[in-house]
């Protein structure tokens, strides 16, 4: 068994090792950032959801008042 070669080996090894943790930890960034982005964009949608339930509910209300003095 050649030391020097199995040293190289390993060495190596753990250069690709390093560099798949590198790409992991920037995916990883890359999808906190992008559920950050999504759930900034559901919070926005749910409060203009709110908004238009609102506005309907009084919709209605206004609506309902108005057909029951005919």
């Amino acid at each position: 068994m050649n030391f020097e070669q199995e040293i190289i080996r390993l060495q190596d090894t753990l250069v690709v090792v390093a560099e798949i943790q590198r790409r992991q930890a920037e995916i990883q960034k890359m999808q906190a950032e992008g559920l950050a982005v999504h759930e900034q964009r559901m919070s926005h949608i749910d409060e203009r959801l709110s908004e238009i339930t609102d506005k309907l509910d009084g919709l209605i209300g206004f609506m309902g008042g108005s057909f029951g003095k005919n």
